[in-house]
């Protein structure tokens, strides 16, 4: 008999994921200073009802081409905003992070039927993807990456999927996030799989599914193109990828540190491939050990890519656990949970609780339990100098340009912010004057510098009153000087 009012394992999943990224929300929002410059985008798009094609930000690259790759992600963002304010930002990623793995549960014990055993992968999966939850469109790379994956091994196992379905997702993702091309890295996994089989065993590789496979790449491609700069996205994409000196000046680019706690997750992750795919390889085609060989690498050249691991294995890894033998103890478990969810008909209970959550976030007492913290963004400078404006060119902290752009866009235009910068000129502008390396003082006279929002101990701020700028404006986190 099946109980309405229980729910099923995996709303139960969903909800201790959700309830998980709410709670992180103060942090997920306060790590970069990114959201602000996406929640600005949003809010143009809206108002022009088009994005921008030519730079607005930054006045030292003002009236250059522009390519707004993740404009659809800040529309979003902005729109959770309007509504709900930080905590409808918060509650929009929250949702996006729990969807992802909440997806990923279902279709893995559709596919082997092992309830437990796939909530131990994909609970390992998220913990890996956990360092990159922050509010950025990368989000919408995460699910998406995930249906992605679904559809291409579901199809690739000969179940019915429309081709038609990968052109047509590439088309959103590919105005949501730059990060799209992980849709072409599993395209290419599973082209270099059917050749492997094609190759050493002609009796199994199927020329119509080749054909295919070619067929999706190309119009998934086609479907890239439709963004507001078309070719250029790709042409901008990978110059920036391929730039040493950009690349190395980014933290999350480099390999990850196992010695930092935060990427063991990672290391487990990474180590229990290796044993499932050696003990079990019989259970894994050749694409999928070409994807996860592919996805594994970029997690170890780049702590970036650690999401994207976290997401292909959990998943992927999944195909070891059917009609596999397990222990007594975990049987035991497995058959406690299908006896479970043979009683359990509930359905609603993730749309209930974010409905919930999301009238508890309306209340007075929690509206701004998700804010920018002042120790982190100068919340307490803008703020005065919204009261007071300021004419003439700035320098700003890079991590800070977002949020003045968020206040005092259009009127105050920044030297640098996170996404102005594409082939590193700018950033060995902006390293020359924070270190004081070089002829420093010579940008501030090229670009008519006449005040500077920055923080108060950088050895900056004491050049600067030394040489006779004066402040105007100081607390704990931001200082605001002048030039005399």
């Amino acid at each position: 008999m099946k109980i309405g009012l229980i729910p099923r394992f995996t709303d139960i999943f969903f909800i201790l994921l959700f309830l998980s990224a709410l709670a992180a929300g103060p942090k997920m929002l306060n790590i970069d200073g990114d959201l602000p410059r996406h929640l600005l985008m949003g809010k143009i798009v809206l108002e022009n009802v088009s994005p921008p094609t030519q730079e607005l930000f930054s006045y030292v690259y003002e009236g250059r081409p522009y390519v707004s790759h993740e404009w659809l992600a800040g529309v979003i963002y902005y729109l959770s905003y309007a509504v709900l304010g930080l905590n409808g930002v918060v509650l929009l990623a929250s949702l996006l992070i729990a969807s992802t793995f909440t997806i990923l549960h279902w279709q893995a014990t559709v596919h082997n039927g092992r309830i437990f055993l796939n909530f131990l992968l994909v609970f390992m999966g998220a913990m890996v993807t956990s360092i990159h939850w922050i509010t950025r469109p990368h989000l919408f790379t995460m699910l998406f990456l995930a249906i992605w994956l679904i559809w291409m091994d579901r199809w690739y196992c000969g179940e019915p999927v429309k081709l038609w379905i990968f052109p047509a997702l590439m088309l959103v993702w590919t105005n949501m996030h730059a990060e799209s091309i992980a849709g072409f890295l599993v395209i290419l996994a599973y082209i270099a799989g059917w050749s492997w089989q094609f190759m050493f065993s002609r009796t199994t590789a199927d020329l119509a599914m080749g054909r295919k496979l070619l067929i999706i790449a190309l119009l998934s491609f086609l479907a890239s193109l439709f963004n507001p700069a078309g070719l250029r996205t790709w042409e901008t994409l990978l110059n920036y990828i391929n730039n040493n000196y950009l690349m190395s000046r980014i933290t999350e680019t480099r390999p990850p540190d196992f010695a930092r706690p935060e990427y063991l997750p990672l290391l487990i992750l990474l180590g229990l491939s290796i044993v499932i795919l050696a003990i079990r390889k019989d259970k894994f085609t050749p694409a999928q050990i070409i994807l996860m060989a592919g996805f594994g690498a970029m997690a170890l050249l780049s702590a970036r890519n650690a999401h994207l691991f976290g997401i292909v294995a959990a998943y992927t890894l999944s195909s070891a656990f059917k009609e596999i033998k397990i222990i007594p103890p975990l049987r035991r478990i497995e058959a406690v949970l299908e006896r479970m969810e043979g009683q359990a008909s509930g359905k609603g209970w993730p749309v209930i609780v974010t409905i919930l959550v999301s009238v508890v976030l309306l209340g007075v007492p929690y509206r701004n339990f998700n804010r920018f913290e002042p120790s982190v963004f100068p919340v307490d400078a803008v703020r005065w100098l919204e009261n007071n404006p300021h004419s003439g060119r700035m320098f700003n902290a890079f991590d800070w340009g977002g949020y003045i752009l968020f206040h005092l866009w259009p009127e105050q235009k920044v030297f640098i912010e996170s996404q102005t910068d594409l082939d590193g000129e700018l950033t060995q502008k902006y390293e020359a004057i924070v270190t004081l390396r070089g002829n420093w003082q010579e940008i501030f006279n090229e670009y008519n510098i006449t005040w500077a929002i920055i923080p108060p101990q950088w050895p900056l701020t004491q050049t600067l009153k030394d040489e006779g700028w004066e402040i105007i404006y100081k607390d704990q986190t931001a200082v605001i000087l002048t030039r005399k």
